[in-house]
């Protein structure tokens, strides 16, 4: 390889973030970050960036910046620990320097399979460009990350085109996360759907222990951030190798709990009390609104409502008197509930399956509030027929208790 440095540019120095296994609490990698210096003082990357693309110098830069990058990771780097690599898309479809760029990653002496390329989130003007300069570099054997997804440009349907095997969550989305049920909520979907698409997770920007909790709780695969390792300049083999014996990977990240789950919570407790007594009343013939008056007499209670065994709805919801304000019916058709079918919704499906248990819902979005809700249902048989009984819950009122 050759000098690492480009003369007349900003002066090139690498530190290194680990980027952490939260089931084996030991670095899985390293990702490599620009320390640069210009007349003596440093300098931010951006600056430094900036000046060589000024300069008509960016690939040119981006390049040495790699090389050195390289070269200070395998001083210390064991066989197992991969390296994260940033990279602009400009410089990955450059006809010039894609190809030298790779070069210098196959010349480095690092296996391809120890490489991740983080393609950095920036619009590119020839998208088809970048998915080919993306195969050719997976066809190496190098390993392919999207950065700071969530933010910006970066979002799905990138994922799709480029078939990273590392999706890097942009910090904000764990800030957010971390002071709102809902966004964690949402936070934990969001890394489901990436993992059903077959990429691992790196949650980025960890701060705070709050922060690492909900990481685990999302089962994120890979976390990084000031609250694990600081980027340092100097590593040694036996630190890059080590576990990380920090209060981060304790018991306390393993059972400790930032997200419960709904089905855990004690506050459901008088909700599902209640719904037993509406299910028992209307089994034994009382009136749908006279058996539903316990339920509807709990704080954040919506509604109750009964399917017949295909899930279509027999009669209209049963509506509790207060709570006013929630009621945000988007569409008047959606207002009207009876001889709805309801067959797709989680917990009719799962009340089939399970009869005679009470099944609590994951939180969704009810199409009749357009509030966050979770619904109590229960398969029950009355002479010789079969319902689901279903009641809800207002989640997003009762959710501002759990954070």
């Amino acid at each position: 390889m050759n000098d690492p440095q480009a003369p007349g540019l900003p002066r090139i120095e690498s530190a290194f973030q680990p980027v952490l296994s939260l089931a084996h609490g030991a670095a899985v990698g390293y990702e490599a970050l620009l320390r640069a210096s210009q007349g003596g003082a440093s300098c931010s990357p951006e600056h430094a960036f900036a000046v060589a693309r000024q300069a008509g110098r960016y690939g040119e830069y981006e390049r040495a910046c790699i090389r050195h990058h390289l070269r200070r990771f395998v001083r210390f780097a064991d066989d197992e620990s991969v390296l994260f690599l940033n990279l602009h898309p400009d410089v990955l479809v450059d006809p010039v320097h894609g190809p030298a760029l790779a070069d210098d990653l196959l010349e480095s002496g690092v296996a391809p399979g120890r490489v991740v390329i983080e393609v950095l989130e920036a619009r590119q003007e020839l998208p088809f460009a970048l998915v080919d300069a993306v195969d050719r570099l997976r066809g190496y054997g190098f390993l392919i990350a999207l950065d700071d997804f969530g933010a910006g440009l970066t979002n799905l349907g990138r994922v799709w085109d480029l078939r990273p095997d590392v999706v890097k969550l942009d910090r904000e989305l764990i800030c957010k996360a971390v002071s709102s049920y809902r966004n964690a909520r949402s936070l934990l979907r969001l890394v489901d759907l990436l993992h059903d698409i077959g990429t691992f997770i790196v949650v980025e920007g960890i701060e705070t222990a709050d922060q690492a909790r909900l990481s685990a709780d999302c089962d994120a695969d890979f976390v990084q951030g000031y609250y694990f390792g600081r980027p340092a300049i100097e590593i040694d083999a036996a630190a890059a190798v080590s576990r990380v014996a920090t209060p981060a990977f304790d018991d306390r990240l393993t059972h400790a709990r930032k997200l419960r789950r709904v089905g855990d919570l004690d506050e459901l407790t008088p909700y599902r009390h209640a719904f037993g007594q509406f299910r028992d009343a209307w089994c034994s013939g009382i009136p749908v609104e006279q058996a539903a008056r316990h339920f509807l007499a709990c704080e954040w209670a919506l509604r109750v409502f009964v399917l017949d065994d295909t899930g279509r709805q027999v009669g209209e919801n049963i509506e509790s008197d207060r709570h006013d304000d929630w009621r945000r019916a988007t569409f008047p058709m959606l207002a009207r509930s009876s001889g709805a079918n309801w067959s797709k919704r989680t917990y009719f499906r799962d009340a089939l399956v399970r009869p005679g248990e009470t099944i609590v819902s994951e939180p969704y979005m009810s199409s009749s509030s357009k509030n966050l809700c979770v619904t109590l249902s229960a398969y029950v048989n009355v002479g010789g027929r079969g319902f689901v009984l279903g009641a809800d819950i207002l989640f997003e009122a009762l959710y501002r208790t759990l954070a």
